[in-house]
């Protein structure tokens, strides 16, 4: 995931919300909004430990962070004003600027997109889903959702909205689902489903998108 931005680098100081980024200078008690990309979770935890430790205050940011979902499209309230940063994702933000808006990626936390498909055991490969449901939320229908569809040949008229839920897969062999290995993965271990896990960027996934 890419952290996206639609003001100038030198304000909003994004490279000082996790260790790997360059720290660099702020006025005073500067406001930001950072929207992170999912509910909070281990993959972003950097950003919140920033908070707690007092790193944003350190470089005069006063920082609030809100969590995004999987019906919340970040670049939608980028671009409205309601935050100043987001974590995202390439494929919005080519997208975006495509159309004419203003918006630009400073950071690059990943080296590859962790996003992929959970599917039930009987599904062995990404070429078995033409018959399936796929739960997809709001930015994955701008993102990998595009990709997917086009490289397997699916249609949207399969797909359904992905909610952080994970019982809809659970109870339906013929379900699959958008996930993170270190997440909807673990989940479907608890609950005892044989399933198996397709990471889109070893799929031919753009390796840039979803930094």
């Amino acid at each position: 995931m890419k952290l996206i931005s639609r003001i100038p680098l030198s304000c909003c100081v994004l490279s000082a919300l996790v260790p790997c980024l360059f720290a660099l200078p702020a006025h005073a008690d500067e406001k930001l909004v950072l929207l992170t990309s999912w509910y909070a979770q281990a993959e972003q935890g950097g950003y919140y430990q920033a908070l707690a430790t007092g790193i944003y205050k350190r470089y005069g940011l006063d920082v609030s962070i809100q969590s995004g979902g999987p019906q919340i499209n970040g670049m939608q309230l980028l671009l409205s004003k309601r935050a100043d940063a987001i974590i995202g994702y390439d494929l919005q933000l080519l997208e975006s600027v495509q159309r004419g808006f203003q918006a630009k990626a400073i950071a690059a936390p990943f080296q590859f997109d962790p996003q992929g498909l959970l599917t039930h055991a009987s599904v062995t490969s990404l070429d078995g889903l033409k018959d399936k449901t796929i739960l997809v939320s709001s930015s994955g229908q701008s993102t990998w959702w595009p990709w997917l569809k086009a490289r397997y040949q699916l249609s949207d008229s399969q797909v359904r909205p992905y909610t952080f839920n994970i019982q809809p897969f659970v109870a339906d062999d013929n379900v699959a689902q958008q996930a993170y290995v270190s997440s909807e993965v673990f989940q479907a271990q608890k609950a005892g489903v044989k399933s198996n896990f397709f990471l889109f960027s070893e799929h031919g996934y753009p390796l840039m998108a979803g930094f």
